[in-house]
């Protein structure tokens, strides 16, 4: 992924967002699909967020497009969509999708990163949990003993 610097006869030459130059013979250029971000001058950011399970979802909904409506790049012309997907493990999970007016990976970068802090603050604002994975250990073979009960010996003491 990068930018194209050159086309010649043989080669396409590609200046990578790393820093690096990729040359590219210009038959695997034909032969391949290209996705050119640059064509439509507009690019899509899509941000996967998950919530908890109880939370308002109107109110997620709300909250979450007021805290990227007034993003530097953001599209004006493109509206800026919302969709719940799925019930996940610990959260209900959403993407919401945002169009900026500009294919340049920086730009498309740093209005990504903006909408991350701006959602994070807006819930924290409005007591909007984003969960993290929470895991419970079964250790008795029956399920649901504490683990005090078990009997364990730990350095020669019955604990």
């Amino acid at each position: 992924m990068g930018k194209v610097v050159e086309v010649n006869l043989r080669d396409t030459v590609i200046s990578t967002f790393g820093g690096q130059t990729v040359i590219i013979p210009n038959k695997d250029v034909f032969q391949n699909p290209i996705e050119n971000y640059s064509y439509l001058k507009k690019r899509r950011f899509d941000l996967q967020v998950g919530v908890s399970y109880g939370e308002d979802l109107e109110k997620v909904r709300q909250v979450t497009l007021d805290a990227v409506k007034d993003i530097d790049g953001i599209s004006k012309t493109f509206e800026t969509a919302f969709f719940y997907e799925s019930f996940g493990d610990s959260s209900i999970n959403f993407s919401i999708r945002m169009w900026i007016d500009t294919a340049e990976q920086l730009e498309f970068k740093k209005v990504g990163s903006e909408a991350i802090i701006s959602i994070k603050k807006a819930f924290d604002a409005n007591g909007i949990m984003i969960p993290f994975p929470i895991r419970t250990l079964d250790f008795g073979i029956k399920g649901g003993e504490k683990l005090s009960e078990m009997g364990l010996t730990i350095n020669n003491t019955q604990k």
